[in-house]
């Protein structure tokens, strides 16, 4: 009797510890890395949406959580204060804020510009006499901020055209703002963005002047998505994770606007004709420094950073 007693609880406790066995080889995954992200909605925001539904993140095991930011201020005091992990932001304002100590780095790409579809542009009012980049020399145009990525591109279009730059008087605007803000009188031409491009100058209220990155020698990239030094160093393989899928999104993104549109337009909150219709970003799958290094050199040139620096210096991807 004792002997079977035994042998019923060894065969018990040889059940018990197959079924945590086969329970944690099978059936439990292991658990993703959060990475928390932060960024005002646009549209270069479509790879990472699709990476978060098609479940690319998951499969690397990697869980994005997006929340949306206000400002690009903002957003990088989260992330030095350690609220937040990543963020994506202009390259200008990442190019200014390397340049004065703040340890980011470059973690992954987003727009690279495209001249034959523009997602931004200097506009005028339909009725304006201004016809070229070089009749805006003495006017007031507006930018998002003082050394952002179009301020820079028209200083040197107008400069390259012969004129003088410095003589442009610029007002700090948001881009929804500018229609309104030529039809008052108060700007003579503006920086617009989408989706607000796209509606104003279908409706007739603006005229396209010029795209204002033309000013740049070669295709650029125009923002990107960032982290603090010390969060790429403890965390280099789960940021090598995020870029490869993001880099993989990108190039679906790309290509399949059907797919990708309305989840930019859900996140945004905006009509779905209207992001189908508007103008949309071409994403960059990996870094090429050469696409930064235009916009450090006229950020140097245009006393928007103490001095020039090596884009390399700054892009994660391109550390050893």
């Amino acid at each position: 009797m004792r002997t079977s007693m035994l042998a019923g609880r060894a065969a018990a406790v040889i059940a018990a510890l197959m079924l945590v066995s086969g329970a944690t080889s099978l059936g439990q995954a292991p658990p993703l890395t959060t990475i928390r992200l932060i960024s005002a909605s646009s549209d270069d925001l479509r790879p990472l949406l699709y990476a978060q539904d098609a479940g690319l993140f998951r499969r690397a095991g990697l869980d994005v959580q997006l929340e949306r930011s206000n400002s690009g201020a903002n957003a990088a005091q989260a992330i030095v204060a350690g609220a937040m992990d990543v963020g994506k932001s202009s390259i200008t304002s990442l190019i200014a804020a390397y340049a004065r100590g703040l340890p980011f780095v470059l973690i992954a790409p987003s727009i690279l510009h495209r001249p034959a579809t523009p997602t931004s542009s200097i506009v005028v009012a339909a009725g304006s006499p201004i016809r070229t980049a070089l009749e805006l020399q003495g006017k007031t145009v507006s930018c998002t901020a003082i050394g952002d990525i179009a301020y820079l591109g028209v200083r040197a279009l107008i400069d390259a055209g012969g004129g003088d730059s410095s003589t442009v008087k610029w007002l700090e605007l948001p881009p929804s703002t500018v229609t309104n803000a030529l039809a008052q009188g108060r700007i003579d031409a503006g920086l617009i963005t989408e989706p607000y491009m796209s509606m104003d100058l279908k409706a007739g209220k603006v005229r396209f002047l010029v795209d204002e990155l033309s000013g740049y020698p070669r295709p650029i990239l125009e923002t990107a998505y960032y982290a603090t030094r010390d969060y790429v160093d403890k965390h280099r393989e789960v940021v090598a994770r995020f870029a490869r899928v993001l880099g993989e999104a990108a190039a679906y993104s790309n290509t399949h606007l059907a797919e990708t549109v309305p989840l930019f337009a859900k996140f945004a909150g905006i009509d779905a004709t209207t992001a189908a219709e508007m103008h949309h970003t071409y994403e960059a799958t990996t870094f090429d420094p050469q696409q930064v290094q235009p916009v450090i050199d006229l950020a140097a040139k245009y006393k928007i950073i103490p001095r020039a620096l090596d884009a390399r210096d700054f892009i994660a991807s391109s550390e050893k």
